[in-house]
């Protein structure tokens, strides 16, 4: 489990054990609360609301889309840039996220539009599928495998980008 520190410049990760993670994030957000003292108490940006999971259906575990209070919850490869800074960011959940964060400028990309599928298929023989929120008509992504550039472009037809 990560655990992941952020404000305004500054930011950091670590890796430890889930229950070690648990009582760290205990113990900090109570550190966070007594360092108010006299002052506000501080907000949370985000709080977190409980969410009703549906049972699976009969299509099985595989969707890779839902609709949960009007933001596409998605989970797998994502291909993302931001639209604060246009940073844009390779990376996988193996769980259901409904957004993604910019590490270069701190902005929340929330998944409010469906992402689109990015079919990468390079010269090496590797073939990879992403989901992306890119606009373009045409760019070029770098294959993971062996790192050379592999143009795509946006099919009207089939409503994804694909290698040209």
């Amino acid at each position: 489990m990560k655990i992941r520190v952020t404000t305004e410049g500054k930011s950091v990760m670590v890796d430890m054990e889930p229950k070690l993670a648990d009582k760290v994030f205990k113990t900090l957000v109570l550190q966070l609360l007594q360092a108010g003292g006299d002052r506000e108490q501080p907000s949370v940006s985000h709080p977190l609301k409980p969410v009703e999971i549906p049972p699976e259906s009969e299509a099985g575990p595989e969707k890779d889309c839902e609709k949960l209070d009007g933001l596409h919850q998605y989970k797998g490869f994502f291909y993302t840039i931001c639209p604060e800074c246009g940073n844009i960011r390779g990376f996988c959940s193996k769980k259901e996220i409904e957004g993604a964060h910019c590490f270069k400028c701190g902005a929340d990309i929330p998944f409010t539009e469906e992402l689109l599928p990015l079919h990468v298929n390079c010269e090496c023989g590797h073939h990879f599928k992403y989901m992306t929120n890119m606009k373009e008509k045409m760019f070029d992504i770098n294959c993971i495998e062996c790192g050379n550039p592999v143009a795509v472009r946006y099919n009207d037809k089939r409503n994804s980008y694909e290698t040209i």
